[in-house]
């Protein structure tokens, strides 16, 4: 499902956003209580991981789609 190289928090930051991506991303209290890292920080790493690594479980489209709610939560959190 997803290349070896991620580390198993990078596996689960993937998973979880693969839900909730069609919502706009994960809510952000969620995100600080289950990865223990600021809303920022969760979609910077993110955003690098798709990048290097597209989840072999989305289609492109998908993956596009997944990317541009990156982007805004990005834009949204600065």
């Amino acid at each position: 499902m997803f290349a070896m190289s991620l580390k198993p928090q990078q596996q689960q930051m993937v998973e979880f956003e693969s839900h909730w991506y069609q919502f706009g991303g994960g809510p952000s209290d969620q995100i600080r209580e289950r990865f223990g890292m600021p809303v920022r920080d969760f979609f910077a790493e993110l955003n690098n991981i798709v990048d290097e690594e597209p989840p072999s479980s989305l289609n492109p489209h998908d993956v596009e789609r997944m990317r541009g709610v990156i982007r805004r939560r990005l834009w949204l959190a600065s």
